[in-house]
């Protein structure tokens, strides 16, 4: 028996002595898969050969076609032509250095041609289908990742060095502190029980606080990656009267019996913030339901030209930062408060300090004007006055039954602008 004891011992030591160059070899290549993984970002990689729009965080934008290169990506546009010149393809490249300095990249859905509709439909169900949730845990790439932090922890205990670095950092906001950044390096369990789930992102751009709503598809070390995120889009809308009708994005116009009929084609709300006929600038603050029309009671200028502003709300998959956006809320936001965002778009709005005076000379000279005190407020929102914001809301909506929507908008916004205070520290006087 003891002999037999013993010879067990010798074949499991010599057993031992065998596995381990096989382990050390096995380890040391799932480690290598992971690293290559972590090179290969699999949130930015979604967006790999489709137009996309790209804005950094010194406000530039570029829209074109986005290819992943192994050490940053390139955008493929054409300026366009200028008299007797040609198109110019232009290859703007973007290294991977510079992605922190990225505001967001995003996709509108209604801009993808057919096949490229059919290959993100496609993607969308590879990444974030109902059978990924139910085998999440046997996913071996997950695995893989978690075994190379692992690896990379313990070589930066070994070098003295944290791992992984705790990069949340707070940003001031009227006297308030609003917490952004991201919590570990590449895999995250908060983030990872919640892939395929409605999400919602507090994220600083451009010295705005933006709230976005969306399915958290997939993350990385640098990304989150939103999918069906309602963006609202800033435009200007030139309105002919010797034209009659026409269209921008999901706005239709017509002058019908010399008013203006305005016709909301999206599934979300259409946002006027103000209509200039030749000199005279009257603010409208107002919202049309989706599918609804509404008709304003506007003379056509003999002369000079009726230039409308509205915000249109958009369906777009929405590319984040992590050093500048975290997620606050696993649940999807109720009613329209996920489209209505007045931080307006992902770049800064057009208003200037100019505005804001003569919001607050026509809030002078009309006291009583709802429109005008909603313009306001929306303005002071925007630059961080919440406080301020808040008293102009309250005082727009004390005259609700004046402004066109009967007050719908202005009551979501200040409703908005209550869960910004809350987000940054508590909802005060």
């Amino acid at each position: 028996m003891a002999e037999m004891l013993m010879t067990f011992a010798i074949l499991f030591f010599w057993l031992i002595i065998l596995a381990t160059p096989v382990a050390l070899i096995a380890l040391a290549a799932l480690t290598l898969i992971g690293l290559h993984r972590r090179r290969r970002d699999r949130a930015i990689r979604l967006l790999d050969g489709f137009p996309v729009n790209m804005e950094r965080e010194d406000g530039t934008r570029r829209s074109g076609v986005l290819r992943i290169n192994p050490d940053g990506l390139t955008l493929e546009y054409a300026l366009p032509a200028t008299g007797p010149t040609p198109p110019a393809p232009i290859t703007y490249l973007h290294y991977e250095a510079e992605w922190r300095a990225l505001n967001a990249i995003y996709r509108f859905e209604d801009e993808l041609s057919k096949q490229d509709r059919e290959r993100r439909e496609h993607q969308m169900d590879a990444v974030s289908g109902p059978w990924l949730k139910q085998r999440r845990w046997r996913r071996p790439g997950q695995w893989i990742d978690q075994l190379t932090e692992r690896v990379i922890a313990l070589w930066m205990h070994l070098r003295g060095r944290p791992f992984p670095e705790a990069t949340f950092h707070s940003i001031p906001r009227t006297h308030r502190k609003l917490l952004v950044g991201y919590a570990g390096d590449n895999v995250n369990a908060m983030l990872d029980a919640n892939l395929g789930k409605q999400v919602v992102v507090r994220h600083f751009a451009n010295h705005f606080l933006h709230r976005h709503q969306g399915i958290l598809v997939a993350y990385s070390r640098y990304f989150l990656f939103l999918a069906q995120t309602p963006v609202s889009h800033q435009t200007q809308v030139r309105l002919r009267p010797e034209k009659g009708a026409g269209q921008e994005a999901t706005l239709r116009w017509r002058w019908k019996d010399g008013q203006l009929e305005i016709r909301n084609l999206s599934a979300y709300p259409l946002l006027l913030d103000q209509i200039r006929v030749g000199d005279t600038v009257r603010d409208l603050s107002m919202m049309i339901a989706a599918a609804s029309t509404f008709t304003l009671h506007v003379d056509a200028p003999k002369r000079g030209e009726t230039l409308l502003s509205a915000r249109v709300i958009r369906e777009a998959d929405i590319l984040l930062p992590r050093n500048r956006a975290i997620v606050r809320y696993a649940a999807a936001l109720p009613g329209h408060l996920a489209a209505l965002d007045v931080g307006v778009s992902l770049s800064p709005p057009d208003e200037s300090d100019e505005e804001e005076q003569r919001l607050r000379r026509e809030l002078k000279q009309r006291p009583g004007d709802p429109a005008v005190a909603a313009a306001l407020a929306r303005h002071l929102y925007q630059k961080g006055n919440l406080d301020e914001a808040e008293h102009y809301y309250h005082q727009a909506l004390a005259g609700a039954r004046h402004l066109p929507d009967s007050g719908e908008r202005a009551q979501l916004e200040l409703t908005q602008l209550r869960m910004t205070k809350e987000d940054e520290g508590g909802l005060g006087a």
